[in-house]
């Protein structure tokens, strides 16, 4: 099965300048549960790069109504 571009060992270098230069300076400046992202692999990169979890908007939603 092949991964996603980010995933791969041979990108790691280049996904890391990517998340830079996209929105992980943002992130550094945030608190990591007010942010949110769709995406999975946004997710597992942040998970990745930053060791910390953000959650996807309809799981911020779930703990709101329970």
């Amino acid at each position: 099965m092949a991964g996603t571009y980010g995933h791969e060992v041979k990108h790691l270098a280049n996904s890391k300048g990517i998340y830079a230069l996209s929105w992980g300076n943002l992130l550094q400046k945030l608190p990591k549960t007010h942010c949110l992202a769709t995406g999975y692999s946004c997710r597992s990169q942040v998970k990745r790069i930053e060791n910390e979890a953000i959650k996807h908007p309809l799981q911020a939603l779930l703990e709101i109504f329970k």
